[in-house]
């Protein structure tokens, strides 16, 4: 083979004898011009797609080996670049190490950070921007179930918190919401050092409107993704003593409290029997992913030496709350009224004659004293309406109940009344009606309570007192939809108890 270099803008012509019959292979220069190209024969000419193709398949090949392909948030902008020259890859050399600088070069040159967004700590909070909620974990956490009437003010004030009412609601829009809570409904509230960091007004499972600190201002908004009302369940074994089993399987203490109250009178807490088991449904409250409270038990079972007692808690009233046996007699009948009108006292004059103390006389006396000093409170001993509140001669100042069965009770002496108690309003036991005091024919402070049956009066202390159901017809038929419902629950708690103890037994647990 013979070899012609000519000069540039020239052809390469190889003479090769030994292959292709003799024939003669002209190559272009790589400065060729196109007019030279074009006279060399068909076959002869060069093929720039094929070239191209094989010098970017070389390049990318070498490239995956290196594994030097970068990856950059960032973008190319080359109109800002002065100075430095546009390099293109179809010009590239062959030679590895010097396209790897020219690459650095391209990137060094032609790129810029991206401006990507900064994540902000500020939110938007019911149109205001402000900093992240208090956290869930500072302070206590109060709950209050909203009764018929009440008012922001009224809850609030057994808290003692030195945050009112009104500061709570000096945004238009927080007061709106706050100035008509539903009955029924929950209030929690996060009291940190006696001022309120956050006030919870649950209106659903997860529904609740929300007012919180921000920057000594109260902000509030509804929520439904923070705040959640859980119906707990937990199910464990006995075989150490109660309080520790009750902790070990996650259960609040004031749960665990709560279940010996209930079950007193059927298990004796000091004589447990290991394999005994306990299954309990309770109310559970978590904000922020928190748990912020822990309610009340709404039903329990206790497996004590091989009996089932069943407890589901049922409220009267919206105010009074019985725990009752799901398949239990209620039709039971409770005592309707309170022996005396007082916590407390002592019992300074009985009933029947006496020697009267400023009469000086023998007189019958209708009723009994119970001393005490003035301004305790005086209770109704049970359901009825006001029949008479004012003077009355030697009584002073006096309430008269009228109760079902013909029955009244009088209250005497008082000091004062409860305000805005007129005739016709209605009470319930233990309801407060009024104060002990020492008005009308009195020697000092005491209560004169008298129980008169069709007019006759009869002796407080000794009477036989009324009797009724613990449950109204209506009443009946809700605890009943009730109880079916957490007796099932109960059951299924149990059979998982009895799952987790057998696989213990299996692996020695």
């Amino acid at each position: 083979m013979e070899r012609y270099n000519l000069p540039s803008g020239g052809i390469e012509v190889v003479m090769n004898e030994a292959e292709a019959g003799g024939a003669i292979a002209a190559t272009a220069s790589p400065t060729m011009s196109s007019e030279w190209q074009h006279r060399l024969p068909k076959a002869q000419k060069i093929k720039p797609f094929r070239y191209m193709a094989i010098r970017s398949v070389v390049f990318v090949g070498i490239f995956a080996i290196v594994g030097n392909i970068p990856v950059h948030s960032k973008i190319t902008d080359p109109e800002q670049v002065d100075g430095v020259e546009h390099l293109v890859l179809d010009e590239l050399q062959d030679d590895t190490e010097e396209q790897l600088a020219i690459n650095k070069i391209n990137e060094q040159a032609y790129t810029q950070e991206l401006a990507l967004p900064v994540a902000s700590a500020i939110e938007t909070y019911a149109g205001h921007a402000v900093e992240p909620l208090p956290s869930a974990r500072d302070g206590e956490w109060e709950l209050h179930q909203i009764v018929r009437g009440e008012t922001l003010d009224d809850i609030l004030k057994p808290l003692k918190v030195s945050t009112t009412a009104e500061e709570l609601m000096a945004d238009e829009a927080i007061k709106e919401e706050l100035t008509r809570l539903k009955t029924g409904k929950k209030i929690l509230v996060q009291v940190n050092g006696k001022k309120i960091e956050q006030l919870i007004y649950a209106t659903g499972k997860r529904k609740a409107y929300i007012v919180s600190l921000q920057n000594d201002k109260y902000i509030g908004k509804w929520d439904s993704e923070l705040f959640e009302e859980q119906h707990n369940r937990i199910a464990f074994t006995i075989r150490n003593p109660y309080h520790y089993e009750a902790t070990k399987a996650g259960l609040p203490k004031p749960i665990s409290r709560q279940l010996v109250k209930i079950f007193k009178n059927q298990v004796n807490f000091r004589s447990i029997q290991i394999g005994d088991q306990v299954s309990t449904i309770f109310e559970d409250y978590h904000y922020q992913s928190e748990r912020i409270y822990t309610g009340k038990v709404l039903a329990a079972e206790f497996n004590h030496r091989k009996n089932i007692y069943q407890r589901v808690r049922f409220v009267r009233n919206k105010d009074r709350t019985m725990y009752l046996e799901p398949d239990g007699d209620l039709a039971l009948k409770e005592v309707a009224f309170a022996r005396y009108p007082l916590k407390g006292g002592r019992l300074s004059s009985g009933f029947g004659f006496r020697h009267h103390p400023i009469l000086r006389k023998r007189r019958m006396h209708s009723g009994i004293d119970l001393a005490a000093p003035r301004g305790t409170p005086i209770y109704a001993t049970g359901d009825g309406r006001v029949r008479f509140v004012g003077r009355k001669g030697a009584y002073g100042k006096t309430i008269e109940l009228s109760h079902s069965g013909g029955i009244m009770t009088r209250y005497g002496h008082m000091s004062k009344y409860k305000p805005k108690l007129g005739r016709g309003a209605k009470v319930k036991r233990g309801d407060v009606i009024g104060y002990v005091g020492s008005t009308g024919r009195s020697s000092g402070n005491h209560v004169h309570y008298e129980f008169r049956i069709h007019g006759k009066a009869v002796n407080p202390k000794t009477v036989s007192l009324p009797t009724k159901g613990i449950l109204t017809a209506k009443e009946m038929k809700s605890f009943k939809r009730l109880a079916k419902n957490m007796r099932y629950q109960l059951i299924k708690l149990r059979d998982t108890a009895a799952i987790d103890r057998n696989v213990r037994r299996q692996f020695g647990g």
